[in-house]
């Protein structure tokens, strides 16, 4: 079971709590106390049966209910109907953390428009969506980044500029034209700085299409689609 400290938890809270809330969680359990904390927070919930079986392996929505219910204990989390997958579902009770998680760019989007919430969560993807979540404070945005080149050479983009494949622009499908957005491979830590002139792309979780020059400065064009993360520089 993945247990998440909120920020306002400290010694004082710990030594003053009550019996626990579970019958299969002991007061001699070293998480107990914890448990405790987040079924006070409503940050957890038992099983039907009344237990908590603090042993078991969870799946990616229980993760999200817990990390954005502990990160955020004042918001009221609602269904985003703009991030809905096809399986997630407007009357699924995990489809508001889901759609919120989404929004922010803190979980994967796979090509086929699914983000899988039922998926068991590795402690690899796990510390990747609480790294997200909290460089998404400092104005980071995150999902996958490709590129498009020779093919579109010369036509217009959208901001009404010809398209060079070898100039440093990138297509985005909200921020304000001509906007400079730091664009960083996660695989490898290298960066590049574009200006959005362009609107797309348009495909499950790809948030930026880079002009193919830039993409070649973070990755080799054979690998197609990264994992990246983006920060706006300046604005128009």
């Amino acid at each position: 079971m993945i247990l998440l400290a909120t920020k306002t938890i400290s010694e004082d809270n710990l030594s003053t709590l009550e019996s626990n809330p579970f019958p299969d969680v002991s007061k001699t359990d070293w998480f107990a106390p914890y448990v405790h904390f987040a079924k006070e927070k409503n940050i957890i919930n038992g099983k039907i049966d009344g237990t908590f079986q603090a042993n078991m392996i969870v799946n990616l929505a229980e993760v999200l209910k817990i990390l954005l219910e502990s990160y955020d204990q004042n918001k009221e989390y609602q269904v985003l109907e703009d991030y809905l997958y096809e399986d997630t579902y407007s009357g699924s009770w995990y489809t508001k953390y889901t759609s919120e998680a989404a929004s922010k760019g803190i979980i994967n989007v796979y090509s086929s428009n699914i983000v899988n919430p039922n998926q068991k969560m590795t402690r690899g993807y796990t510390a990747e969506i609480i790294y997200r979540l909290m460089k998404s404070e400092e104005g980071f945005n995150f999902g996958k980044v490709t590129y498009y080149g020779a093919a579109l050479q010369g036509n217009y983009t959208a901001s009404g500029e010809i398209f060079d494949y070898n100039l440093m622009t990138a297509a985005h499908k909200t921020l304000p034209l001509g906007t400079m957005v730091r664009v960083t491979n996660l695989a490898n830590g290298k960066s590049i700085d574009v200006k959005i002139n362009d609107r797309g792309p348009y495909g499950p979780g790809r948030v930026i299409d880079l002009s193919s020059a830039a993409f070649e400065k973070i990755a080799k064009l054979s690998t197609g689609v990264i994992n990246a993360q983006y920060e706006i520089i300046s604005s128009p």
